[in-house]
């Protein structure tokens, strides 16, 4: 299945573009996906591993977690998890 992922900051600019688009077999997770971009693009992998800075992935408005399935045309946002004030 072919999902389209946003790339939020700092993101896109490791990969200089706003969006990719992966093949992922069907039944996939947010887990494989966040696999699949390290794997597809190396120079994000240190950012997706990063626990000071955790990584949010978001399905439409909702926070999705490693275990949330994702479906054929899926757009999930990746996005750094941080809170301001």
């Amino acid at each position: 299945m072919r999902v389209t992922v946003a790339l939020g900051e700092p993101f896109w600019r490791q990969v200089n573009a706003r969006e990719v688009a992966l093949e992922l077999p069907a039944g996939a997770t947010v887990g494989l996906l966040l696999d699949a971009l390290a794997r597809s693009y190396p120079e994000l992998k240190q950012a997706l591993q990063d626990e000071d800075l955790p990584t949010a992935v978001f399905l439409g408005d909702q926070l999705a977690g490693p275990a949330s399935p994702l479906g054929e045309g899926d757009r999930p946002t990746l996005l750094w998890a941080l809170a301001g004030g």
